[in-house]
């Protein structure tokens, strides 16, 4: 995991399996991530449990009741779907790629 700021967005790079036994580790880093407006890049993740599907919901709901925004970038195929076959792709903020999600 890194971060690194980018354009007023502090970017998150997360690789590995996000589930039960690193999903902690990847909110330990968030809770000390500076700033309002995050992305966590998420091309370094081939699998992705309910464990973090949790985490992303919580962070997106956190930052937007205080006024700040949550993204993801880069989702590969199956955390895709799992976000879609959860529908919860129909409101949160998931791009292609970093760029596209740090541009405005």
């Amino acid at each position: 995991m890194r971060s690194e700021v980018r354009g007023g967005w502090t970017v998150v790079a997360v690789t590995g399996e996000l589930d039960a036994d690193t999903v902690p580790v990847l909110s330990d880093h968030l809770e000390e991530t500076p700033g309002q407006r995050v992305v966590v890049d998420l091309a370094g993740v081939p699998f992705m449990d309910t464990t973090g599907l949790s985490l992303m919901l919580d962070w997106h709901r956190r930052l937007d009741t205080a006024g700040g925004q949550f993204r993801m970038a880069s989702l590969q195929p199956a955390v895709q779907k799992l976000f879609r076959l959860t529908e919860l792709a129909e409101f949160m903020h998931i791009h292609d790629s970093v760029d596209e999600a740090t541009a405005n």
